[in-house]
């Protein structure tokens, strides 16, 4: 049994197995895929989860919850490549059930890309589930990227980066940290985190007190921040939003930026297209993003059974 609510529920041998659930349950199996705020549990009845050492500790910063990481002989955790921690999960029984949660399949300076699992069943986002999200290459859009900051830096400007929190903010310190790159306070914090998990990032938080000179500053732009950042603008900084839905035309009109770079922690039209063929399940689950186009596509194209699970859906903000 598979069914949409506090999360996706899969029923095993009369044990219930939860993916990403809003509300961690006793004498259930919980697992979180990653710490985006989206996907991580507001409540928990039990401190047992299943998630990688990252996410637990993102849990504690988040939630401000400890938990404890368990293991289950029915659960294989696998690199989801989304955000550093991300998991996808094989459950295996008579049926094996693989749940991507958010994934990416390109390789990323900080993250290896998710690579295919045959299964029975697939549970798949399908965030950019559209024929026209197809993402250029990651090494070039960051040499566009450095190129831009470079003539910026070099006329005497600052920049302002958009991007979300966890995730691509660390993408950018990875690609760029040998340029005069500072962050918001809590993208400071989730970089120190990450340091003490191998993660080779800068974690220089923004003071206008010391600031001399041309600088990086990237946040997510939200909130109290936009002070800052209207401060930064009066005095000449450019600004550049990174996500996927730049391949929109309106893009960036409605995020009021200078530049926008399709930089995604997510896999494009064609790289899901290609997950779910390499899987080969029978049976194929969409969620979030466009669920009933990308279902009906793998009907078309790939002729295996696909139907969305759409529920009402928590998002990010437009720069995930």
């Amino acid at each position: 049994m598979i069914q949409l609510g506090n999360g996706i529920l899969v029923e095993v041998e009369g044990c219930n197995y939860r993916f990403d659930p809003r509300r961690v349950l006793p004498n259930e199996v919980s697992m979180i895929s990653h710490a985006h705020t989206d996907h991580l549990p507001t409540s928990f009845k039990q401190s047992s989860v299943v998630c990688s050492p990252v996410t637990k500790d993102f849990i504690k910063v988040r939630r401000k919850k400890e938990v404890e990481i368990c293991s289950d002989k029915r659960v294989k955790l696998m690199d989801a490549g989304h955000i550093a921690g991300s998991n996808m999960f094989l459950l295996q029984s008579d049926k094996d059930v693989l749940y991507t949660g958010d994934f990416c399949t390109r390789q990323k300076s900080q993250t290896k890309g998710a690579t295919p699992h045959k299964c029975d069943i697939l549970i798949t986002e399908a965030t950019y589930g559209k024929p026209h999200y197809v993402f250029p290459d990651y090494d070039e859009i960051m040499s566009i990227v450095r190129d831009w900051l470079r003539d910026t830096i070099g006329r005497g400007g600052s920049a302002v980066l958009f991007a979300y929190p966890l995730g691509k903010s660390q993408e950018l310190g990875a690609a760029l940290k040998d340029m005069p790159i500072v962050f918001h306070p809590k993208i400071a914090e989730n970089n120190l985190v990450l340091r003490k998990h191998g993660y080779d990032l800068p974690a220089d938080e923004y003071d206008h007190r010391t600031a001399k000179g041309p600088l990086i500053y990237v946040t997510s732009g939200y909130g109290s921040d936009l002070a800052r950042v209207e401060s930064l603008r009066k005095h000449g900084a450019k600004t550049a939003a990174f996500s996927g839905w730049a391949l929109d035309r309106d893009f960036v009109w409605s995020s009021s930026v200078d530049e926008a770079f399709p930089l995604s922690d997510h896999c494009g039209f064609d790289e899901l297209t290609e997950f779910v063929r390499k899987c080969g399940p029978e049976k194929v689950f969409t969620t979030h993003g466009f669920a009933k186009e990308f279902a009906m596509h793998i009907r078309k194209s790939l002729g295996i059974d696909a139907q969305p699970m759409v529920s009402r859906q928590r998002t990010l903000d437009h720069f995930c």
